[in-house]
């Protein structure tokens, strides 16, 4: 009988276990997380969950409650400390030990957290499970001041939901404008007119050089400002959870180094998901923190573990609900030569394409436009020419 272990059970993880009980029916899987519950889906944390439209049951992974009749052994609050490779087995931090033939390390990322000298003795809400959602919505009560550290999705995201649920916000972004490592500037003073116009205080070139307690609320302070705030949330990136894979001796290089077919430098040891940094179309890699990416995967390193060799090359695609507006980032836009808007970037819906050198769509940003997000997916995956998404009809009049 082959024996299967999946650390995690993120999406990467669970889509991988369900693709495992398919190719390798009879096979022992053991999907090893270690937080408490069945998998969720993670992107609601910072959106319905956090604005009170959905509950923690309504997340749940599609299939994590059959595992059972799948022939997957899942095993929740199952901390994984050790791999031994040489024995192909890891161990729990409870002494419980999980033999393999092939091992798949879906382990994601965790919140970036500010500096201990910075932060100082107050209490600062990081959000990435789902205990940490449902902790800070009982925090966002009507009329409450609150804090937003970070101008990059998930504190954009975040600011929405306070504000959903009536409480005043106020983002402090160090860098000069919003999402800047993610979006050209068009997209930023967009989506910064967005959140304005709905009432949150935007304050850009904002550090945060010192916090401190006062009483029950916050006391932040930057070089040349103050605020006060009942709830302070950051939200300042991520880092990859891979030091397992580091101290097995795995290549580690801003997440667990993979290749084409999610495979470590051990032949029985694959990764998946937003902890690997894997081979992307005309050469680099790249750490992609992406929900459909790190689904499909896990389902090819599941097929991979079971003799494959499928190559992922799935096309980047993100996207971010914030009130009324749907912005999705498909492909690499910052990998363009230039970039064409179609559509007025005044209006509520537009469209961003990005053309490397010859003309050709390497990515784009569709927003409030599902079709041309549509559109943009085949044209990177085609390496089509711009006129592509420029036909001579009015489909992108605004």
């Amino acid at each position: 009988m082959q024996r299967y272990v999946i650390i995690g059970g993120g999406l990467a993880g669970h889509r991988a276990a369900l693709e495992l009980a398919k190719c390798a029916p009879g096979a022992a899987i053991h999907l090893l997380e270690d937080e408490d519950g069945l998998p969720y889906d993670r992107p609601p944390l910072s959106k319905e969950i956090l604005n009170g439209t959905k509950e923690a049951g309504g997340i749940v992974l599609n299939g994590a409650a059959g595992y059972e009749k799948s022939g997957i052994t899942y095993c929740p609050k199952t901390k994984i400390i050790r791999i031994d490779r040489v024995g192909r087995r890891v161990e729990a931090e409870d002494g419980r030990i999980f033999a393999y033939d092939a091992l798949l390390l879906a382990t994601g990322s965790r919140p970036r957290r500010l500096p201990a000298r910075i932060a100082g003795d107050a209490e600062i809400h990081y959000l990435r499970t789902l205990e940490d959602s449902l902790r800070l919505r009982d925090r966002l009560v009507a009329g409450r001041q609150v804090a937003v550290i970070g101008g990059g999705f998930i504190g954009l995201e975040v600011a929405a939901a306070a504000i959903a649920r009536g409480c005043r916000v106020t983002v402090l972004e160090a860098l000069p404008r919003l999402l800047a490592r993610a979006m050209p500037e068009e997209v930023s003073i967009w989506v910064q007119g967005l959140h304005e116009r709905e009432g949150v205080d935007i304050r850009l070139s904002a550090g945060v050089d010192t916090m401190r307690r006062e009483g029950d609320r916050t006391r932040l302070n930057g070089a040349e400002w103050t605020l006060l705030a009942d709830v302070v949330i950051a939200g300042i990136g991520v880092v990859p959870n891979a030091e397992l894979a580091a101290e097995a001796g795995l290549d580690v290089a801003d997440g667990i180094v993979v290749d084409a077919f999610c495979g470590t430098a051990d032949p029985a040891i694959f990764a998946a998901g937003e902890v690997t940094s894997h081979p992307v179309a005309g050469g680099g890699r790249l750490r992609i923190e992406s929900w459909k990416s790190s689904g499909e995967q896990g389902a090819i390193a599941a097929r991979n573990m079971c003799g494959g060799a499928e190559t992922f090359d799935e096309v980047p695609w993100l996207w971010s609900d914030q009130f009324d507006a749907n912005i999705q980032m498909i492909g690499l836009p910052d990998h363009a030569a230039r970039h064409e808007i179609l559509g007025d970037p005044a209006s509520k819906a537009w469209t961003m394409v990005s053309v490397d050198g010859n003309e050709r769509i390497v990515g784009g940003i569709a927003i409030n436009r599902g079709r041309d997000a549509s559109m943009l997916k085949r044209a990177v995956r085609n390496g089509a020419p711009l006129t592509f998404m420029r036909p001579e009809s009015a489909v992108f009049a605004p």
